[in-house]
């Protein structure tokens, strides 16, 4: 998986100068940045045939033959494709990129810049800095729905709690060591740790024994798992973990120990044996001998099934085979891959740090009540900062994407706030999109659990948390169709308190002047039923409120 099959119908100039700027790449790295990955080049070199070939059908044998206008009609070419993107344009133009990046390592290197005063990401169409441009990769990775979490956290906590028994009816014997069930625990090991923790696929599946720990700080007790960063080759980290997923590190333990010790026992005899193997029979006796002392500490092993049935961690593509496996497991129809898993972490910590959603593993893990992200991503210098530069690149996008629903024309919104927005609709603006690219870079939302507060300073002090009509005509306060259900319970709520019959002409006051303000926003957002009706109710009853 980690060899580049190189086409065998290029021009030899073309081929070799395409060869020496990956390699610059693959040694030394664009400037500024470490050397790609395996993974990375591989990927690349596939994405270059389509332009090296189109280069050679329009008899072009070196890059100091290409012109401006051969780019140009290419790229006319390949959006004229249907279902291409500006991304995957830009990747096919990669090559000319690293091309002239690493020109003096070329033979025949490009006579001019290819991009002009622009970047390859404008050039290709995609506009921003090349943090926006990384994010867009980042955004194409779907979030996981729900619904679908909810199945699938369920169903591997059943496997988890089941797990003692599954254990000791291999160790009687009773099913083998990589039957089904053993297989299916596994799988569910890999998933809690992985949306648990937001480590990458590679992390994960890296995991090796002991590579939990817990500390106390301050009274409050951290858990922590650690693992070797390859995508950007900081090496060890740590990531903070639920208690949780120290469980579930030691049922690994448990679960491989047997493969372990197999694969300890297949070393020594490797070990014994390869000074008397044939010359020939050496090279692979060595491959598989240090391949098997990489993976004789791994938690996540299994064994591959074939001429030899070896043991060996769990890989990338078998990971991928394992995630899908659960969902049809869980019930879940969703394409489940592991690469979502971290975007989907990210997403939940921001969402529960919002108050959109409650999410209470994720407040014992991140210790919320009590400290900062700052603080907490401060308080160990070996965690991954990757990690939180996607938190922080994740609120970013959600305050985008709210912030560019309300200001479309048609979406419906209350609170004083919402109302104000509704009106500046009509203002023209040059660029909405830089506008909502701006506001969100400045602005702090965060939800209240019945709409979204836009405070920046001074507010009511988090009573509209408590109070929900508060929100109604606070000028902070923006309420969309995401919180139209809400409404709709606190006006049923209200309703059967006014058909109670004890409750004093005070309160029946107040029961009305709520009812009319939660009608209000039903109206605002469309109601059509008798909650926009019971809007004269609060002119009925003359009271004024003092927001």
């Amino acid at each position: 998986m980690k060899t580049i099959c190189w086409p065998t119908d290029l021009p030899d100039s073309l081929l070799g100068d395409s060869k020496a700027a990956f390699f610059a790449w693959f040694k030394e790295g664009r400037p500024g940045y470490g050397g790609a990955n395996a993974r990375t080049l591989v990927v690349s070199a596939i994405n270059a045939r389509r332009l090296l070939r189109w280069l050679r059908d329009q008899a072009i044998e070196a890059f100091d033959q290409i012109r401006p206008l051969h780019l140009a009609r290419y790229l006319q070419d390949s959006r004229a494709e249907k279902h291409v993107r500006a991304r995957g344009i830009m990747t096919r133009f990669e090559i000319i990129d690293l091309a002239w990046t690493f020109r003096d390592k070329l033979a025949r290197p490009l006579r001019f810049p290819p991009w002009g005063d622009m970047s390859l990401s404008v050039f290709c169409g995609m506009t921003g800095n090349a943090s926006n441009v990384s994010r867009a990769g980042v955004g194409i990775t779907p979030v996981i729905p729900r619904r679908d979490q909810e199945r699938l956290f369920t169903h591997c906590e059943a496997q988890l709690a089941n797990a003692d028994q599954l254990l000791t009816m291999r160790d009687a014997g009773e099913i083998g060591a990589s039957s089904e069930p053993m297989r299916d625990l596994r799988d569910a090991c890999l998933y809690l740790l992985s949306i648990s923790s937001g480590m990458r696929n590679e992390e994960v599946i890296g995991l090796n024994v002991g590579c939990g720990r817990t500390e106390v700080k301050d009274g409050l007790e951290y858990s922590w798992l650690a693992s070797i960063e390859h995508k950007t080759r900081k090496g060890r980290v740590e990531y903070l973990v639920p208690s949780m997923a120290l469980k579930v590190v030691s049922v690994l333990e448990r679960y491989s120990q047997p493969l372990r010790e197999a694969l300890q026992a297949e070393i020594r005899d490797m070990e014994a044996s390869i000074s008397n193997a044939q010359p020939k029979e050496r090279g692979v006796f060595m491959k598989r001998l240090m391949q098997a002392r990489r993976d004789v500490n791994r938690l996540f092993l299994g064994i591959i099934m074939g001429k030899f049935n070896q043991i060996s961690a769990l890989s990338v593509v078998a990971s991928r085979v394992a995630f899908r496996r659960l969902a049809t497991r869980a019930g879940v129809a969703w394409g489940l891959s592991p690469h979502q898993c971290r975007r989907t972490y990210a997403r939940m910590v921001v969402e529960s740090q919002m108050g959109r959603q409650s999410l209470v593993f994720l407040k014992w893990q991140l210790k919320h009540s009590s400290i900062s992200m700052t603080q907490l991503y401060a308080s160990n210098p070996a965690q991954d900062p990757a990690l939180y530069e996607d938190i922080l690149a994740e609120y970013f996008d959600i305050k985008k994407d709210l912030l560019d629903r309300w200001s479309t024309s048609g979406t419906p919104l209350s609170g004083g706030a919402g109302r104000k927005i509704v009106e500046m609709r009509a203002t023209a603006v040059s660029s909405r999109k830089r506008l909502v690219e701006h506001t969100a870079a400045q602005i702090h939302i965060r939800a209240t659990g019945h709409g979204w507060c836009i405070a920046q300073e001074s507010g009511c002090g988090g009573a509209g948390l408590y109070e929900s009509v508060r929100c109604v005509d606070c000028k902070n306060g923006v309420i969309d169709n995401d919180f139209k259900e809400v409404w709709q319970g606190i006006y049923g709520q209200h309703k059967e308190l006014l058909a109670l019959d004890d409750l004093g002409p005070v309160a029946n006051d107040r029961i009305r002047r709520d009812l009319a303000l939660a009608a209000k926003v039903l109206a605002d957002l469309g109601a059509q039923n008798d909650e926009a009706q019971h809007l004269a109710v609060g002119t009925e009853i003359g009271y004024e409120r003092n927001t």
